[in-house]
C-alpha cells in the first residue's frame, strides 16, 4: 500500500496546455492595407492641392501689390486717353479731310450755248454741281466725273434745245431747268457706268436772248 502511495507521489501531474493566440493576419490585411493606402493618398492630395493660410504679413503685402497695380493702371490709362478739345462749328465744303459729310461743288469747263426750240432765241448758261460726301471721296469722284463732262454737255445742250424761249423767262421756269439738268445728268451717268451721285445744279451764269 505504502509502495503504491510512494508511485503517486513521484508521478507528477502534467500541465496543461496553453492555448495559442492565433492572429488572422489575412483578414487584417484584407481590411487594414485599404484603408491604409486610401488615407496615404488622401495625405499627398491634401498636401499638394490645399495650401496652407496665408500669414499676416503675406496677406498685407498682397493687398500692398494689389493697389500698387491699381494705381500704374490708373496712371497708364491718363497717359494714353486722347486730349478732349472742343468742339468747332466747320463751315460745309471745309478743307479739312477727316470730317462728315459736305456739299462739294464742280463747276463745268466753259459756258453751254444753244438756240432755242423753233428758233425763240439762245440760251447761254454756265453749271455748277454737287455732291454730299466726305471730301476725299468727294475729290476722287469729281476727278472721274470730268472724263465724263464731253458726254454730259452734249445731253444739256440737247436738253436745252427743247425749251422755248417763254418757258424759261419765269422763275419757275429756270427751277424746273435746273431739275431736268440734274435728271438728265444722273441718268447719264448711269448710263456711262458711274455712280449718280449728283445732288444739285446750280445755274451760276444764265444769258438769255
Amino acid at each position: 500500500m505504502s509502495e503504491m502511495e510512494d508511485n503517486l507521489e513521484n508521478v507528477e501531474p502534467k500541465p496543461k496546455k496553453r492555448k495559442k493566440l492565433v492572429i488572422p493576419w489575412k483578414m487584417l490585411a484584407l481590411y487594414v492595407l485599404p484603408a491604409l493606402v486610401i488615407f496615404l493618398i488622401f495625405f499627398v492630395m491634401h498636401s499638394s492641392l490645399v495650401e496652407a493660410p496665408l500669414s499676416r504679413e503675406e496677406i498685407k503685402k498682397l493687398l500692398d501689390n494689389k493697389q500698387e497695380e491699381k494705381i500704374l493702371k490708373t496712371a497708364s490709362e491718363e497717359t494714353t486717353d486722347p486730349v478732349k478739345t472742343e468742339k468747332e462749328q466747320l463751315p460745309q465744303g471745309s478743307n479739312i479731310p477727316f470730317i462728315g459729310p459736305q456739299h462739294f461743288y464742280h463747276s463745268f469747263t466753259g459756258a453751254l450755248a444753244t438756240d432755242l426750240k423753233n428758233g425763240s432765241g439762245i440760251l447761254t448758261i454756265e453749271i455748277a454741281v454737287s455732291i454730299f460726301m466726305g471730301k476725299l471721296n468727294a475729290e476722287a469722284y469729281f476727278e472721274s466725273f470730268k472724263t465724263f463732262e464731253p458726254a454730259l454737255r452734249s445731253v444739256i445742250l440737247a436738253l436745252m434745245r427743247t425749251k422755248a424761249k417763254t418757258q424759261l423767262d419765269t422763275t419757275q421756269g429756270k427751277e424746273n431747268l435746273k431739275l431736268e439738268i440734274l435728271e438728265a445728268i444722273n441718268n447719264e451717268l448711269v448710263k456711262l457706268g458711274a455712280k449718280p451721285e449728283i445732288k444739285t445744279v446750280q445755274l451760276t451764269k444764265l444769258l438769255l436772248i
